[in-house]
């Protein structure tokens, strides 16, 4: 065989190469939607594998976006997101064809959210098995979770619940009042709390594998083996915070 005969050999075999990829591209579709809602209504969003963004803004109403990516047509086609809403409760749920090759223990496809909901809204819940979850300008009260993935919350001015399992929670708080309430947990991962200078709270802490900080001279509690705590009143109070992690820092800091 001469060179020229070897050359075309190796690029028939690169074009067969990219044609087999051409053929495994994933396959996806996109939703966009508005719906009107009310100014203070409660929203859920339950998705199994993918990110979630959800963002306030000053308009009466919901725009629902997102992607359903997949490995193939069949595999998307297994992929349902059902939306239930009314004037005041907006549901979305991600639902996987158990019969498909992509069911709950799969990880062949996926769902990215994008939501603009009323600034006063109240996230009942929004829950993401594997994907990071983004929070900003929501005045109303917020519960987010997910098991891998990073949170990060914005704009923080009402009540706040958010756990992880796999991943670090970074939140910033915008103002606290007297009956203000934080809840936070990670198994493995760091918090970070981003905290106005002005406003007093409670805040208690605790961690079993990891460091405690604080930038507002409350006193840290070194176990005698392992773990740590840290509790103390900034202020005159009011507020209550309480995080914990089981591998993880925890920082409590001034924005």
């Amino acid at each position: 065989m001469n060179t020229v005969q070897k050359w075309l050999g190796v690029v028939s075999a690169v074009a067969v190469g990219f044609a087999s990829v051409a053929i495994k591209a994933d396959e996806s579709k996109s939703f966009s939607e508005t719906y009107e809602f009310a100014k203070y209504g409660s929203i859920n969003l339950d998705n199994i594998n993918g990110n979630i963004s959800v963002s306030g803004w000053d308009k009466n109403e919901i725009l629902l976006e997102y992607t359903v990516t997949a490995d193939d047509a069949d595999d998307l086609k297994n992929i349902k997101v059902e939306v239930d809403h009314s004037e005041d409760d907006f549901d979305v749920e991600v639902d996987i064809d158990s019969g498909g090759f992509m069911s709950w223990g799969g990880n062949s496809g996926e769902v990215s959210f994008e939501l603009k909901v009323p600034a006063g809204a109240t996230l009942n819940s929004i829950e993401s098995v594997n994907g990071n979850i983004n929070i900003s300008g929501v005045s109303g009260e917020i519960k987010t979770d997910t098991v891998n993935g990073k949170i990060v919350i914005k704009n923080v001015a009402n009540d706040a619940k958010f756990g992880t399992v796999n991943g670090n929670v970074e939140v910033h708080v915008d103002k606290l009042s007297s009956s203000s309430r934080l809840k936070g947990d990670s198994v493995n991962g760091d918090i970070e709390i981003y905290l106005p200078e002005n406003d007093g709270f409670e805040l208690k802490t605790d961690t079993v594998n990891g460091d405690l900080s604080n930038e507002f001279g409350i006193a840290v509690d070194e176990g005698e083996y392992v773990g740590a705590d840290m509790e103390g009143t900034y202020k005159n109070g009011g507020a209550s915070l309480k995080f914990d992690t089981v591998n993880g820092d925890i920082e409590v800091n001034k924005k």
